[in-house]
């Protein structure tokens, strides 16, 4: 969705119509549920975060400056809500339950259930290898599809730190895989 079709959606929610909220919904509901179960490792709570993010959007529409960057936007309120949580419960992390799916994949028809799975938990815990840092910077660049630039302003960090932290978080990543899978 461009920034202009953004506008064009907030402002209907700001006229009260709903169906703004539903397009914006539809289109970035998963990277806000993916922004948010980053930095809580836990799907009830993303999932939640997810519902209040939106509750909250609809709330908050009219705060909304046009012309800017609405994914950095977006992103922003959700890892604040995410953050604000973590405080909440007064804790560094909230672990997930045993057994819970930590990853979110719409896997292709060809693909098996038990395939789909395997790189699931490869994935997952490739995932764990990194810091909170570097998984937040990798799930903006990868998933939300940001900029650096946009990313390093949403974190308040420099530019090339950003860069070299994504570029490191993704040698961890490409050498644990190889650990798992040498073939």
């Amino acid at each position: 969705m461009t920034d202009r079709q953004f506008e064009r959606r907030i402002t209907l929610i700001q006229q009260g119509d709903k169906q703004g909220l539903k397009e914006i919904y539809d289109e970035y509901g998963k990277m806000i549920y993916q922004c948010a179960l980053q930095i809580l490792h836990n799907t009830h709570d993303a999932e939640d975060i997810t519902s209040e993010f939106f509750l909250k959007l609809w709330n908050i529409a009219d705060t909304y400056c046009f012309g800017g960057k609405h994914k950095r936007w977006l992103v922003t309120i959700a890892r604040n809500m995410s953050l604000d949580l973590l405080k909440k419960h007064d804790r560094e992390l909230i672990t997930p339950f045993d057994g819970e799916d930590e990853t979110v994949s719409e896997p292709a028809d060809s693909t098996s259930a038990e395939d789909t799975a395997a790189g699931n938990i490869t994935v997952s815990a490739a995932l764990e290898k990194l810091d909170l840092s570097e998984r937040e910077i990798v799930s903006m660049k990868i998933i939300a599809d940001m900029t650096f630039r946009d990313i390093a302003a949403i974190l308040g960090k420099p530019l090339g730190t950003v860069t070299w932290k994504y570029r490191n978080a993704l040698s961890k990543l490409k050498k644990f895989i190889g650990e798992v899978d040498p073939s």
